[in-house]
């Protein structure tokens, strides 16, 4: 008989947490993340197979996942799976576990790696968690697809909008 859940668990006991750092000043294709998804892009990455969680301001406990390299900055917070697997199941947790409502402070709300890691759950057993990150790996890179896509197009409309009102473009 396998126990399919661990109760008192937790989020420290599966997940390892990483401030980001100073952001470099390089540009690049790499994107670097925030407390409020991308906010720029570099040449330099932090991390690859991450998902990032807002730490300070006013998108703090915002969520998202970034399969390929990276750079997260000192607004945010670097969340992996302490297994080689579940990095799907990290994200999927960290959303349902509303975040925004775990930090401190209010002029200045701030949520720390010490809250993060001392979140209870209970955690499902590593067969299932493993089952759970293979089952959903499709969706989760056609979702990340469609996101390049649509930031792809909205630089498109950003920088063709102007020139359609202006009249320098005709359709």
């Amino acid at each position: 008989h396998i126990p399919v859940f661990k109760r008192d668990k937790t989020l420290g006991n599966i997940t390892h947490f990483a401030n980001g750092k100073k952001r470099p000043l390089e540009t690049g294709t790499i994107p670097v993340y925030g407390g409020n998804g991308i906010m720029d892009f570099t040449n330099n990455s932090s991390h690859r197979n991450v998902v990032i969680i807002g730490r300070v301001g006013a998108y703090c406990g915002s969520v998202y996942y970034e399969p390929e390299d990276c750079w997260v900055s000192d607004n945010a917070i670097a969340a992996k799976n302490k297994d080689s697997y579940g990095i799907a199941f990290v994200y999927y947790l960290l959303k349902y576990l509303k975040l925004n409502e775990k930090r401190i402070g209010t002029s200045q709300p701030l949520l720390t790696q010490s809250i993060l890691n001392t979140l209870l759950i209970i955690q499902p057993n590593n067969l299932l968690v493993q089952f759970f990150d293979e089952s959903i790996q499709s969706l989760v890179y056609s979702i990340k697809q469609k996101e390049v896509e649509n930031n792809i197009l909205s630089v498109l409309r950003d920088s063709l909008l102007p020139r359609l009102i202006s009249g320098e473009l005709r359709v």
